[in-house]
């Protein structure tokens, strides 16, 4: 019955988004004149046991926390026509998300905000949960498959409040933007591919050098501003994969960028708002290649310093894009400081992927000798086989080489070419793929992959994700319906795609765009990638050729980087005009009627039955400096925080709700000095027979000396409809 009851409300709220999203007369039309701006941050911290990390690798689930997720927003209104760009700390903007906030929104009487004007972009931080979109492709491909409506339901409040506390903080402002090129270590993990794409250069000594040289190093800056209180928020673009946390991490955090904003935010002080977002990220890694080889698997900050404890891992990187931005923010040399002017547009528009005529003036020279440019369309998403190659950042499967598994295009005598299908024989199969090797052909042709090659050209289709007669279920695993927006603010143009942009591609994009934008006043543009929803990666022609894990996962086939930088440049064409762009096709706006449901979300929570709080294994009397505490408790479900705040329950889960605290003996009162917030602390559960037990950690790297305890905080549930507070409490301890 409550699913019933969800469907209901669902489909009403759709119906009044639909009508308020028609009547918005904003659209491209350039809007001079009064603005004021916002900022506003909520958690958005879910379940964090029982639920999918973001590496999706089948079997790995999240056993506790290191850093909560938030999300950060900022409106800038001009007139009294609002644009919000929204950064979350999640590894994927799932086309869930954005409708459910804004039917969340809407049930709070905050009518103005509607699909063209609102921005929701996520960090792709790996160590945050999954779980959370409404196409079986996504729910199936996870640790463990299936939606978790609680993890869902806890994201689109905790964006919404984020958006309404920006709503009400406005005042008249203004918006600055600041950029220049920082010397933060980001190295290209798909150098090879890269090597692939017409005039690519490098008077590189080595490779590694070479990789550090061949991603994009500019960090840009919107800084916003208030009268009378001056700089209350600051939002960074940068391009850096959130995988500082490696593969096996079990811990939900929001990476190296949500420390960076924890830092920036701690730094500055009087709830400024700080948030680092992706920028053209595909082939970009914060972590440092094999100096031998750089095509085996990168190092993190722990693997390159055994001093660091790997939770160290995120906090390394992250100080980086802290520090690059703290400079920006103060300009200077090599900083490039615009005050932008209050004119603002916004213009949104939906296409089908699938089926995209390219104009062959977005292809340019890049194209392959056997390309027909004449008749260059996008194609039906499909995942390919070179996906078992894996990547860089250690990615769950290494099972060939990158590269190894694509079609290739043999040059006959006469000139023309001859497509020459890959042969898995000759392959080196590692893994699974060699013990299913016999079975390869025989599984394409039960998927229906190979009726998708031809236009895939150098792509071995394994899965036709889009296909809509797709033997297993007779529905696609993924809709081709992709969401397009550009914010003008000023000088300035945030151009969102749902997207991971290789460097290249991004780079090719807003070089386009740039152009066409610059008839409006339009000095700088940027690559705001994994917004509105998710789609995949974009690589250019060359580097679809090359079939790397980035390629292989390009879903839209070869010509697809050159249908975005076109229907972009549409979008900066009718802005520019001052119309708004036609879509041709539509976001789903509610769920689906058939959901598969994770196991912990498919039950209520179950009662708690153990002594929840009770010390089970205690902690030294002293420690040194460096070294990590560590206390057990008998411990509550955790999920039940995540239910009671869905309820709205602030009683029991205040807005700053902690599983944790280090308190401190200071004039003899325990004085709480960190808690679960702080990148130094981590709580892991582990199960005790039917119930959990949990860990709560604290890292001394940053301590004072003097005498501590670890506090652990839970929620029990009693009874299926009643719930108390627990606490557990160590024994007192030093650190010297």
């Amino acid at each position: 019955m409550k699913r019933l009851q969800k469907v209901a409300v669902s489909l009403l709220l759709a119906m009044v988004m639909v009508l308020t999203v028609v009547s918005s007369a904003f659209a491209a039309n350039a809007k001079s004149g009064t603005v004021r701006v916002g900022v506003g941050k909520a958690d958005i911290t879910g379940p964090i046991t029982d639920i999918s990390t973001g590496y999706n690798s089948l079997g790995d689930l999240m056993k506790g926390l290191l850093m909560r997720l938030n999300a950060r927003a900022f409106i800038v209104e001009t007139n009294g026509e609002p644009q919000v760009y929204v950064s979350a700390e999640l590894v994927h903007m799932t086309e869930s998300i954005k409708p459910g906030v804004l039917k969340e929104l809407k049930k709070r009487g905050l009518t103005q905000y509607n699909e063209q004007n609102t921005m929701i972009a996520a960090t792709h931080a790996h160590s945050s949960t999954s779980n959370t979109s409404w196409y079986a492709l996504y729910d199936l491909i996870n640790g463990v498959p299936g939606y978790d409506d609680e993890s869902y339901d806890v994201i689109c409040i905790g964006i919404a409040d984020a958006i309404e506390e920006a709503t009400n903080n406005l005042a008249k402002g203004s918006v600055t933007l600041a950029y220049g090129n920082t010397d933060i270590d980001t190295y290209n993990r798909s150098l090879l591919a890269a090597r692939a794409n017409k005039n690519y250069k490098s008077s590189a000594k080595n490779d590694t050098q070479e990789s550090w040289n061949s991603v994009s190093k500019e960090m840009s800056l919107l800084v916003f501003k208030q009268d009378g209180k001056g700089d209350v928020g600051l939002l960074s673009f940068f391009p850096s994969h959130g995988t500082s946390n490696g593969i096996t991490n079990e811990l939900v955090s929001a990476d190296h960028k949500g420390y960076a904003a924890y830092y920036v935010e701690k730094q500055k002080g009087n709830g400024y708002v700080a948030a680092f977002a992706q920028a053209e990220t595909g082939d970009v890694s914060p972590n440092e290649p094999n100096k031998k080889d750089v095509t085996k698997a990168f190092k993190r900050p722990a693997d390159v310093d055994k001093t660091l404890d790997v939770i160290e891992n995120e906090i390394v990187d992250g100080q980086q894009e802290a520090d690059a931005a703290l400079r920006l923010l103060k300009g200077g040399k090599g900083v490039t400081t615009i005050n932008l002017s209050k004119t603002a547009a916004t213009n949104y528009s939906v296409v089908d992927f699938s089926d995209i005529k390219v104009d062959k003036k977005y292809i340019g020279d890049h194209y392959m000798p056997y390309d027909d440019i004449d008749n260059a369309r996008t194609a039906e998403p499909c995942i390919g086989a070179g996906i078992i190659a894996g990547d860089e950042e250690g990615a769950p499967v290494d099972n060939a080489a990158e590269g190894a598994v694509k079609h290739t295009f043999v040059k006959n005598e006469d000139g023309t070419y001859t497509k020459q299908k890959v042969d898995f024989n000759v392959i080196d199969l590692s893994g699974l793929e060699k013990l299913f090797d016999p079975l390869w052909p025989y599984a394409m042709a039960l998927l229906k992959s190979n009726q998708f090659d031809e236009e895939q050209m150098e792509k071995v289709v394994v899965l036709a994700v889009g296909h809509k007669g797709w033997e297993l279920t007779g529905k696609p695993l993924m809709e081709p319906e992709t969401p397009l927006q550009i914010f003008r603010i000023g000088e300035v143009a945030l151009l969102a795609c749902p997207f991971e942009l290789t460097t290249e591609q991004g780079r090719r994009t807003k070089e386009v765009v740039q152009k066409t934008l610059s008839k409006a006043g339009v000095k700088h543009v940027i690559n705001a990638t994994y917004s509105n929803a998710y789609s995949q990666y974009m690589v250019t022609r060359e580097e679809f050729a090359e079939q790397h894990y980035e390629g292989s996962t390009d879903l839209f086939g070869p010509w697809s980087g050159a249908a975005l930088t076109q229907e972009l440049d549409r979008l900066a064409q009718d802005m520019v005009k001052g119309q708004a762009s036609k879509s041709t096709a539509a976001m789903r706006t509610s769920a689906p009627a058939a959901l598969l449901y994770t196991y912990a979300a498919a039950v209520p929570t179950p009662i708690d039955v153990n002594d929840s709080g009770k010390l089970v294994e205690d902690v030294k009397s002293s420690y040194k400096k460096g070294e990590t505490v560590t206390a057990v408790f008998e411990a509550a479900n955790p999920r039940s925080v995540s239910d009671l705040r869905i309820a709205g329950n602030k009683d029991l889960v205040p807005e700053n709700y902690t599983y944790m605290k280090v308190q401190k003996l200071v004039n003899g009162k325990w004085k709480t000095v960190a808690t679960d917030t702080d990148p130094y602390t981590y709580t892991r559960y582990h199960n005790h027979v039917s119930t959990y037990r949990i860990n709560v950690n604290w890292l001394t790297k940053k301590a004072s000396a003097g005498t501590y305890r670890l506090v652990y905080k839970g929620i029990k549930k009693d009874t299926l409809l009643s719930y108390h507070k627990v606490t557990g409490v160590s024994s007192p301890f030093t650190v010297a």
